[in-house]
């Protein structure tokens, strides 16, 4: 007995399927339950592959900025103290970037050669005043301006005034002018009667940048 052949036999682009796998060659068709063979039918309703996500980052670069900046402030809090620590400077001492020279002593400020000799007390019309004489010549190739004000007494116990004219008259006082090249004047500076101990004399002109410069023993 001849089993009648399928209509769509040997036609398998024809053939209708719903849900299940095209035929194979020569109109064959898998077993209903059993895999199509591996490689010969693409996959359908297959979910596609999500690759997992990245690992998270470590904020080692922040923690290594703060670790700095920590450091930063304990090096600055430590430096201050150590600084507000540290013994104070002995009285009459100059400061850091100031000349320093002995009494007598000649010392350069621009174009001027100056020098101030050792304090000495002087007494008149029953007031004493500390005072010291002072010298200047000018090096340079103009003129070069002298103020007794531009000159400070320092006491041991740290105290600062400013200097002044002597109260006598007579005494040859340091004026002020201008000094021509190459030209030389000097004069008297003094204290007030609260300075007459002093130990220290600055040259110290408000419009200057020169250093000051300060005479000691």
């Amino acid at each position: 007995m001849t089993t009648p052949q399928s209509p769509y036999q040997g036609h398998p682009q024809q053939q209708p399927y719903y849900g299940q796998y095209p035929p194979q060659q020569g109109g064959q068709y898998p077993p209903q339950g059993y895999p199509p063979p591996q490689g010969q039918y693409p996959q359908y309703n297959q979910a596609p592959q999500i690759p997992p996500p990245a690992p998270k980052k470590k904020r080692t670069g922040l923690k290594v900025t703060l670790g700095i900046l920590v450091a930063i402030v304990v090096i600055a809090i430590a430096t201050a103290s150590g600084d507000a620590n540290a013994a104070p400077a002995a009285a009459g001492a100059p400061a850091s970037g100031d000349q320093s020279v002995k009494f007598g002593q000649e010392a350069t400020s621009g174009d001027l050669a100056i020098s101030a000799s050792a304090p000495e007390q002087v007494t008149e019309f029953g007031m004493t005043q500390a005072c010291s004489t002072v010298t200047y010549k000018n090096n340079g190739s103009s003129p070069a301006s002298f103020n007794p004000f531009d000159w400070k007494f320092t006491t041991p116990a740290g105290v600062e005034a400013s200097a002044s004219i002597p109260f006598n008259a007579g005494a040859k006082a340091l004026n002020s002018g201008q000094l021509a090249p190459g030209g030389t004047t000097s004069g008297m500076i003094c204290g007030d009667q609260q300075t007459t101990d002093v130990n220290a004399v600055k040259y110290a002109p408000s419009f200057s940048f020169s250093d000051p410069i300060t005479w000691t023993n």
